[in-house]
């Protein structure tokens, strides 16, 4: 390597040299350093892709494909109780992203607000023959687009910020109480626009 590097003017460096010089890892050590379940426990992963929980075997994968890479964290479960399931979608993310977005730690939710209110001018806007319909269907969508997929995000993201103080079972019962909150909030919020426009707005 030193010759092919003198040939093509390439220096080696100091990180070039020391993998190359490296042992290559052995298979003790991996099986060393794979996580074993105790006695009457098993292990279960929670995987960032499908964003759910999947048993997992001996060397970390399962049956349908996962593989210990996409394992966002690996923990024990006792063998007679049913795996953890944290729910793909946030009904309280999609309802008041910011409000929830803010609660969560996720202040950049916040954005959700002037998208709101720039949908509601454009939509009172074309109603009123004062701007393009199609304008403000694009803008609705696009909100609304934005606001799925926040939602579709919002669980894993969620969970990860607190799952070294909850365990899946009380964050979800945690969850359910936010979107009871964001529902409600939501209707009030419907309410006060659709008064608003209908009796105050000119």
């Amino acid at each position: 390597m030193a010759k092919r590097a003198k040939k093509t003017g390439h220096k080696v460096s100091k990180v070039e040299r020391m993998e190359r010089d490296a042992p290559a890892p052995s298979l003790e050590r991996a099986a060393r350093d794979t996580p074993r379940a105790r006695p009457g426990m098993r292990l279960v992963g929670y995987c960032k892709a499908c964003r759910c929980f999947v048993e997992l075997d001996k060397s970390l994968a399962d049956p349908h494909g996962h593989r210990r890479r996409d394992m966002a964290i690996i923990m024990e479960l006792p063998v007679d109780k049913p795996i953890y399931h944290i729910p793909q979608f946030n009904w309280g993310a999609f309802l008041m992203p910011p409000i929830w977005g803010a609660g969560h730690g996720q202040v950049f939710a916040v954005v959700v607000y002037p998208m709101w209110l720039m949908v509601d001018n454009l939509l009172w806007a074309a109603i009123h023959g004062r701007a393009s319909m199609l304008l403000a269907a694009l803008a609705l969508a696009g909100t609304l687009a934005f606001m799925f997929f926040y939602a579709r995000m919002a669980n894993y993201v969620g969970y990860m910020r607190v799952l070294t103080t909850m365990s899946p079972d009380e964050y979800c019962a945690a969850e359910r109480k936010w979107t009871i909150a964001c529902a409600g909030v939501a209707v009030l919020m419907a309410v006060f626009a659709t008064w608003y426009n209908l009796a105050v707005r000119v």
